[in-house]
């Protein structure tokens, strides 16, 4: 499923923030060095940055795929200016992944114990994701089953899935961000190749978002309609007038929390709804998100020696277990 040619060294190189010269107009990879960063990234671009995170890590054989902006272009052929380098792992190998990227120079903190974890180099930061925030997109051996490799920044590794990815921003609907174009574009690129029945499966209960999106691509793709099975339609139209003739669940339940930090907390607050079982309340997780990070000493001094390092996401409860569970049961027929 990884296009053909793609993604070579030169093409991922481009998913980063690139800045065109004047003369030749061509693209400058490495930003110049900032001034105020110390240690061993002092001159250090952001790419450079990347790719010792990623040598790291691929050293110290701590398993992990590629996420954001660098599988986005690997699949879709779209070029996306990215802040960062979004590496997707197990919980458990958090711990690991803290500790190797530590001894190389870098910082870090367990920002969320629910779903992602950062490692910083002066204004560089590379997240380190196990779960999606709503807790539904836990990283399972699945992933890592279905994963397809590339070569990112030089280096052999693995994209995360992307069914997996479609499953995580599908249910990402803020004000200020809405992923449905990207799921659009991953479908577009991706539909003819992908395990539509192991999608159907990751969303579960859940299927409602699916057919809402894929609705939308058949809107905007008329011409490529057939690149999501007919079965598939059949089967969520089926379940869809199911359920409208079954009239209102029996239930005063707001699943909104699911798809938005911010936009369903009057629902919970003043109309007295309640969030889905195993989900935050929306309150919760919008101040979840407007948590500061830590200082740099602070940070610097986070995950220092054998128990702290492993005192993080290692010693956390495991999120969205119920969710988990429910995800993993393929849906009623």
């Amino acid at each position: 499923m990884v296009r053909s040619g793609v993604p070579a060294t030169t093409d991922a190189e481009r998913v980063v923030p690139a800045r065109a010269t004047s003369a030749e107009g061509h693209v400058a990879l490495s930003p110049p060095a900032r001034e105020g960063v110390e240690g061993p990234f002092a001159l250090a671009g952001e790419l450079e940055v990347r790719e010792r995170a990623l040598e790291s890590l691929i050293a110290a054989g701590v398993p992990f795929m590629v996420a954001g902006a660098y599988a986005f272009f690997s699949y879709t052929g779209i070029f996306r200016d990215t802040k960062d380098l979004d590496l997707m792992l197990d919980q458990r190998d958090v711990p690991a992944a803290f500790r190797v990227l530590e001894r190389a120079g870098f910082a870090t903190e367990l920002l969320d114990p629910r779903w992602i974890g950062k490692a910083y180099a002066g204004e560089s930061f590379i997240d380190l994701i196990f779960s999606s925030s709503n807790g539904l997109a836990v990283v399972d051996g699945d992933w890592f089953a279905h994963a397809r490799p590339a070569t990112i920044l030089g280096h052999s590794c693995l994209l995360a899935p992307a069914e997996e990815i479609i499953f995580t921003k599908a249910f990402v609907d803020e004000r200020e961000r809405y992923d449905g174009a990207d799921v659009n574009h991953l479908i577009y690129a991706c539909g003819d190749e992908m395990d539509w029945e192991r999608l159907l499966e990751r969303f579960g209960p859940h299927w409602e978002v699916l057919f809402a999106h894929l609705t939308l691509y058949r809107f905007v793709y008329p011409g490529a309609r057939s690149r999501v099975p007919e079965w598939l339609v059949e089967e969520l139209c089926r379940r869809t007038m199911e359920q409208a003739r079954a009239g209102d669940a029996p239930l005063r339940v707001c699943r909104g929390s699911l798809i938005s930090r911010h936009q369903y907390t009057h629902d919970y607050d003043k109309l007295g709804l309640a969030p889905p079982s195993g989900a935050p309340h929306g309150g919760a997780q919008a101040a979840l998100g407007r948590k500061r990070r830590q200082p740099a000493r602070a940070r610097q001094l986070l995950g220092k020696g054998e128990a702290a390092g492993g005192g993080g996401a290692g010693g956390a409860e495991r999120p969205g277990a119920e969710s988990e569970a429910t995800r993993a049961r393929k849906p009623r027929s």
